[in-house]
C-alpha cells in the first residue's frame, strides 16, 4: 500500500462495516512491509536507513489502533459501521489542554496535580472545542447550577 493510500483511508468518508474491508487488509500489508524493512535494517544495514523511531511508533499506533477499534466496535455492536474520516483525538487533546491550563500551563503535571484539577475540568468546563471538526454540542456541565443549597435535609 502506498503511503498516499494510507492517508486517503484516514480521510475516507466511506464506512467500514466488516473486518475483511480491503482498506484494512491493505493497511495490515503496509504494516508488514514496514516491519520487514525495520528487521532488515536491524540485521544488515544501519538503523539510519529506516524511518525515525517516532514515525515508526506513530505508524504502528495508527494502523493497529484503527484495526482494533473497528474489530471491537463491530463485535460489540453488530451492524454498526466506522467512518474513518471522523476518527480523531480532539476531545482528548482538549481535556488535557484544560488540565494543563488548570495547573499554570504546566507541560508535565504530576499525578497529584492532575488529580486535584480533574474534577474542576470535568464539572466546570466544556470538553468540546469549537475549533474541532467533530461538530458542536451544547455545554452540559454543572456551572449553571444555582449557588444556594442544592440538597435540603429532610427529616
Amino acid at each position: 500500500m502506498h503511503t498516499s493510500r494510507m492517508v486517503e483511508l484516514f480521510a475516507d468518508k466511506y464506512v467500514i462495516y466488516q473486518m475483511k474491508d480491503t482498506r484494512l487488509l491493505h493497511l495490515r500489508e503496509a504494516l508488514q512491509f514496514f516491519r520487514e524493512w525495520y528487521e532488515e535494517t536491524l540485521t544488515t544495514k544501519s538503523k539510519k536507513e529506516f524511518i525515525s523511531d517516532k514515525l515508526w511508533f506513530d505508524l504502528n499506533s495508527m494502523i493497529l489502533g484503527l484495526c482494533q477499534l473497528v474489530r471491537i466496535k463491530l463485535q460489540r455492536f453488530p451492524g454498526s459501521v466506522v467512518k474513518p474520516c471522523i476518527l480523531n483525538q480532539d476531545v482528548v487533546e482538549n481535556h488535557f489542554c484544560q488540565l494543563r491550563a488548570a495547573n499554570g500551563q504546566n507541560e508535565n503535571p504530576t499525578y497529584a496535580l492532575a488529580e486535584a484539577s480533574q474534577n474542576s475540568v470535568i464539572f466546570g468546563q466544556s470538553t468540546i472545542s469549537r475549533k474541532s471538526n467533530t461538530g458542536y454540542t451544547r455545554n452540559l456541565t454543572f456551572t449553571d447550577l444555582p449557588k444556594d443549597k442544592l440538597f435540603r435535609k429532610t427529616h
